[in-house]
């Protein structure tokens, strides 16, 4: 339902929860899993739902970076906030109407993957690089992709037959979105070779709790932990994937992307900024409607001539809202995408 535009008025932490039919149900169900992303407070999913009000913000109290960046540089572990300059609430204003005017895509049925489709435990800056570039290698060990059926076990304990994936094909599920260069580390290095694959099982987290699920071990050549990717076929586990809104003109100079909604805890949300390595006066903005949240961040591009790595850095930034976010869609101020709590970045 489309409610009248109405300005905001600053209130209290506590929360006001609306509901606003079936896409506010999926949504709400992400709750479980990141309520570990918050030290305290209550921490709720966005759901869904005039004008607008650009709002301040405080400094991230947490640390969630992204790629690394180069050799002696330092990463910036936090971005600060504040309230909106007319520029950026201009563009939110844009993305909003471009929101309401296409509809929010269906939300998912049935069971929804909330974990990341691997598990992986870095040891090195190099390998994170290496994965996040997707420069991954098959072994003589991992076979050519396989079809074969097995048992995932609900949230509820009951079990569920499933078709699986091959090795490789859910390795390259799990890549999916990866790409970019290997700045700051030897291309010799920037490579990670999948040895043997096993068959498994882990434990991953829905919209309905834990499920156990079928998936392959991958042995990885200097790594000590192996790569656990899911092996699920597509149909009775998807995971939801955010897509920037169709139309969308594109963003002025000087904005930086929000690309994962991190934390939410009364009227504080955390974001992760996407930004280059000299990107300068890098600070995180939101403003509030009836019905969204658009967030992001403005910058000051580098001087003209001056030497900077390629490098795509994700780093977060806290704002303070009006009121409490509620069942209220995020979205992206530069891609209009909504952002779901708990999906990591693509």
């Amino acid at each position: 339902m489309q409610r009248s535009p109405s300005p905001r008025g600053l209130m209290g932490m506590e929360d006001k929860t609306r509901s606003r039919g079936p896409r506010a149900l999926v949504l709400a169900a992400l709750a479980p899993l990141v309520l570990t992303l918050a030290a305290c407070g209550e921490v709720r999913a966005p759901g869904v739902g005039g004008p607008e009000t650009a709002v301040g913000a405080t400094t991230a109290t947490d640390s969630m970076t992204g790629i690394s960046p180069g050799p002696g540089r330092q990463p910036a572990t936090t971005l600060p906030a504040a309230s909106a300059p007319q520029a950026f609430a201009d563009r939110a204003k844009v993305v909003a109407d471009a929101f309401r005017a296409t509809g929010s895509p269906d939300a998912p049925a049935g069971l929804v993957l909330l974990s990341p489709w691997a598990d992986v435990a870095f040891e090195t800056d190099a390998q994170k690089v290496a994965w996040l570039a997707g420069k991954v290698d098959f072994g003589p060990g991992v076979p050519d992709d396989q079809v074969g059926v097995s048992q995932m076990t609900l949230p509820d304990g009951s079990e569920r037959p499933v078709d699986l994936l091959g090795p490789r094909e859910s390795v390259t599920r799990a890549l999916q979105g990866a790409g970019g260069d290997c700045s700051g580390v030897a291309a010799d290095d920037c490579r990670l070779t999948l040895k043997r694959a096993t068959p498994t099982t882990t434990q991953v987290t829905t919209n309905e709790g834990e499920a156990t699920v079928p998936a392959w071990s991958f042995t990885v050549d200097g790594m000590s932990r192996p790569i656990v990717v899911v092996a699920t076929a597509p149909g009775p586990l998807d995971r939801p994937v955010p897509r920037p809104l169709a139309g969308l003109p594109p963003a002025p100079a000087g904005f930086s992307s929000a690309d994962s909604l991190d934390a939410v805890s009364g009227s504080t949300i955390t974001v992760r900024i996407g930004h280059g390595a000299c990107d300068r006066d890098l600070t995180g903005h939101a403003v509030e409607f009836d019905d969204v949240v658009v967030v992001g961040a403005t910058h000051t591009p580098p001087d003209p001539g001056t030497m900077c790595t390629m490098e795509y850095l994700l780093t977060p930034s806290t704002v303070q809202l009006a009121e409490p976010l509620g069942d209220r869609v995020v979205l992206d101020v530069v891609s209009g995408k909504t952002l779901l709590l708990g999906v990591p970045p693509m």
